[in-house]
C-alpha cells in the first residue's frame, strides 16, 4: 500500500509538471503574441542605449573640464571612449558612440544578421514588416524611433530608406547602356565625379565652390568605414504637386521620401555648374531650390548621419546590388515606369506616377529606380552638364535603361526629371 502511495505520488507530480510546462508555454506565446515581449526588448534596448548616452555626456562633461583645466590632449571621441571602456562597456558598445568636439553625441544602434552588421542611425528604427527586414531584401529604415510593423499610414507619413551594403573595392562608377550600347562615358573620362572644374587646375579643397570635393570624401570614408550607405527608398516627393513651369512658378514645396506623394520634378540639379545653391530661374519664372541643396537640406540638423543628392558612384553601387533575373539593369522595361511597360496604363500613362505607385516597379525595396524621372546626380559631363539616369515614363527601357548615364544644363526644370536622395552615417 505505501508503495503504491509513492508511485502514485510520481505520476501526479510527472503530471503536474507536464501541465505546468504548457501552460508556462501557451503563456509565453500569448505573450509574445500580443507584443508585449516585442515590447519588452525595445524597452530594455531603449534602455541600454539611454544608459550609454548618459555616460557618455557624463564623459565629455569631464573632458571639457580637463581640457580647460590641464590642456588634455585627447580628441573628444578617444577621452570619452576611453572612459566609457573603463566603466566596462564593451568595444562592440563604443562602436556605436560618435562624439564631436563641440558636443555633439550620437549613439547609434545595430542590426544584426548572422555576420552581417548595419549601423542603424540615431533618429531611425529598422522596419519589422515582413520582407523589409533583411539586407539580402532590402533593409529600410523609418525615420523616428517608434516600431513599425505592417502599417500603411508609416509608409505614406515617415520617410523611408534602403542600406545598400558595398565592398569598397568595387566601389567604382561603371559605363551604362544606352540603345543597347555601352556608353563610354566613364571609360574615356568625360564623365567626372566630383566635378572637375577645370583639367588644368582639377578639384580640391581649395577651389570646392559647391561643396562636393569635402562631401565625395567624407561619404566614401564612411561607406568604407561601415560598409554601406542608404537610398532614398522612393524618388525625391513632394507634398503639394509641381505643375507646368510654362504657367506656374513652382517655388520651393516640402520634399518627403515616402510613398504616394507627388514626384519632385520641375526642379533643377542648381542655378548652375559651380553653384548648388539659391533659387533657380526657368522659364522665367523661380522654380526653387535645386535638388543638390534639397537634398542637403533634408537632414542639416541631425547629427548621425548626412543627406545629399545621390553620387554616381552610389547608383552603380545599388544597381549592382539590386541587379538579377528579374531586375535587368540594362534593359529595365519589365521593372519600370516606362512607355513600353505593360503595366503603366493602368497607373500612370501620360505623366510621372506618384512615388511607389506600382510594386512591380520595386527592386531590394527600391521604388523606380528604372523609369517613371529622370534622375539628378552629383556627377558632370564636362563644364556644360551635370547627370541624370534611370530613364523616365516618355523613354523606353530597352533605349534608356537604369544603367543609362545621361546629362542636362544643371537648370533645366522639365516634368520628365526629379531627383533621389542617399544617407550616409556620420
Amino acid at each position: 500500500m505505501i508503495k503504491n502511495k509513492k508511485g502514485i505520488s510520481l505520476i501526479v507530480l510527472v503530471i503536474t509538471i507536464i501541465i505546468m510546462i504548457i501552460l508556462a508555454g501557451a503563456i509565453i506565446l500569448a505573450l509574445n503574441n500580443s507584443g508585449i515581449i516585442g515590447r519588452a526588448e525595445e524597452a530594455r534596448d531603449k534602455s541600454d542605449t539611454s544608459t550609454l548616452k548618459e555616460a557618455a555626456n557624463v564623459a565629455y562633461g569631464e573632458w571639457t573640464l580637463a581640457r580647460q583645466m590641464d590642456g588634455e590632449t585627447k580628441s573628444a571621441d578617444k577621452y570619452v571612449k576611453d572612459k566609457l571602456k573603463d566603466q566596462g562597456f564593451s568595444d562592440e558598445d563604443l562602436e556605436l558612440v560618435v562624439v564631436t568636439d563641440d558636443g555633439n553625441i550620437v549613439v547609434n544602434t545595430k542590426h544584426v544578421e548572422g555576420d552581417k552588421e548595419v549601423i542603424i542611425p540615431e533618429g531611425f528604427t529598422v522596419s519589422d514588416i515582413e520582407g523589409e527586414n533583411t539586407v539580402a531584401d532590402g533593409l529600410v529604415i523609418y525615420e523616428g524611433t517608434e516600431k513599425v510593423s505592417e502599417d500603411a499610414d508609416a509608409k505614406t507619413t515617415r520617410n523611408q530608406f534602403v542600406w545598400v551594403p558595398v565592398d569598397i573595392s568595387e566601389f567604382v562608377r561603371e559605363d551604362g547602356y544606352f540603345y543597347g550600347n555601352k556608353q563610354t562615358y566613364i571609360s574615356t573620362g568625360e564623365a567626372t565625379e566630383p566635378y572637375s572644374y577645370s583639367t588644368d587646375i582639377g578639384i580640391s579643397e581649395a577651389n570646392d565652390l559647391t561643396g562636393e570635393y569635402a562631401e565625395y570624401k567624407a561619404m566614401k570614408e564612411s561607406v568604407e568605414k561601415y560598409g554601406g550607405f542608404y537610398i532614398g527608398r522612393y524618388e525625391a516627393g513632394s507634398e503639394t504637386e509641381r505643375e507646368d513651369i510654362s504657367t506656374t512658378a513652382n517655388g520651393t514645396t516640402n520634399m518627403v521620401v515616402r510613398k504616394d506623394a507627388y514626384v519632385y520634378n520641375y526642379v533643377g540639379w542648381g542655378p548652375s555648374m559651380t553653384s548648388a545653391e539659391g533659387d533657380i530661374t526657368y522659364s522665367s519664372k523661380n522654380q526653387g531650390k535645386g535638388a543638390v541643396e534639397l537634398s542637403r537640406s533634408l537632414y542639416k540638423s541631425s547629427t548621425s548621419v548626412k543627406s545629399t543628392l545621390i553620387y554616381g558612384v552610389q547608383w552603380d553601387a545599388a544597381l549592382r546590388f539590386i541587379a538579377d533575373e528579374e531586375h535587368n539593369v540594362n534593359d529595365s522595361t519589365a521593372w519600370g515606369n516606362y512607355s513600353n511597360n505593360t503595366d503603366r496604363t493602368s497607373v500612370s500613362p501620360n505623366s510621372p506616377a506618384k512615388t511607389g505607385a506600382h510594386e512591380n516597379w520595386k527592386a531590394k525595396n527600391i521604388y523606380d529606380l528604372a523609369g517613371n524621372v529622370h534622375e539628378w546626380t552629383m556627377e558632370a559631363y564636362s563644364s556644360l552638364a551635370r547627370g541624370c539616369r534611370g530613364g523616365n515614363y516618355r523613354t523606353s527601357g530597352s533605349d534608356i535603361p537604369a544603367s543609362c548615364r545621361g546629362f542636362g544644363s544643371p537648370s533645366g526644370c522639365v516634368s520628365s526629371t526629379g531627383f533621389r536622395l542617399a544617407l550616409y552615417v556620420v
